[in-house]
């Protein structure tokens, strides 16, 4: 009979490959380099994770788990908003996560190719992150619709801005214009019976179309 995997070995082996393959690159690391850099061999790997994007894929579920935000914690004006937000980037960009956010972004660039392993884990993440920015604004009293847009585009604006984030050579521009985003456009005001733009009725009505096509549970 086999012995159980080891928890605290499988662990160990999580922390130190996020560190090796956000130094290395996912697409440029195989699985016998990313071995021999952590010690072991990929066999054992194979037996801990599976293939060389199961366990990429673990490094990141892993890291998500440890950032997941209650929605109790969620802030109900715009100015501890705001600070949560800079806190966020803050902690993204120079924290313990920063090497999992320079995995992160190699992911989202590799689900785009044909039949790409990362395909589904990308639309999942990337429509989490949506949905827990829209919360975040519904909770400080913005209406749904422009909450739904305006963290759509917000989410795809970050993107960019990450991955300038991690090749500009002065990244404090960056830090400045993910600040104007927020200030001008996540958290500008909406004035009282201001009509939705063109663009964000497009949108809504894009969103209320594919969610009235969708198969309704009994």
């Amino acid at each position: 009979m086999s012995r159980p995997p080891d928890q605290h070995k499988r662990d160990k082996l999580l922390d130190r490959a996020a560190s090796v393959l956000a130094r290395a690159g996912v697409i440029d690391t195989s699985l016998r380099s990313l071995a021999t850099e952590l010690g072991t061999s990929s066999r054992m790997l194979v037996y801990y994770f599976g293939t060389k994007e199961q366990l990429i894929l673990k490094v990141l579920a892993r890291e998500q788990q440890r950032a997941t935000i209650s929605i109790d914690e969620l802030l109900t004006t715009p100015g501890a908003l705001r600070k949560q937000l800079l806190d966020d980037w803050r902690s993204i960009t120079t924290g313990d996560t920063r090497d999992s956010l320079r995995i992160l972004g190699q992911v989202f660039g590799a689900a785009c190719g044909q039949d790409s392993p990362y395909a589904d884990y990308t639309d999942e993440t990337l429509g989490q992150l949506t949905r827990t920015l829209r919360d975040r604004l519904i909770a400080i009293g913005m209406p749904t619709n422009a909450a739904h847009f305006r963290a759509e585009v917000t989410i795809a604006a970050i993107q960019g801005l990450v991955i300038k984030r991690f090749t500009e050579e002065n990244p404090a521009e960056v830090d400045a214009t993910y600040r104007q985003l927020v200030d001008a456009f996540v958290l500008a005001p909406i004035p009282r019976r201001r009509r939705l733009t063109e663009l964000e009725e497009a949108w809504s009505a894009e969103t209320t179309s594919k969610e009235e096509r969708q198969p309704r549970l009994r």
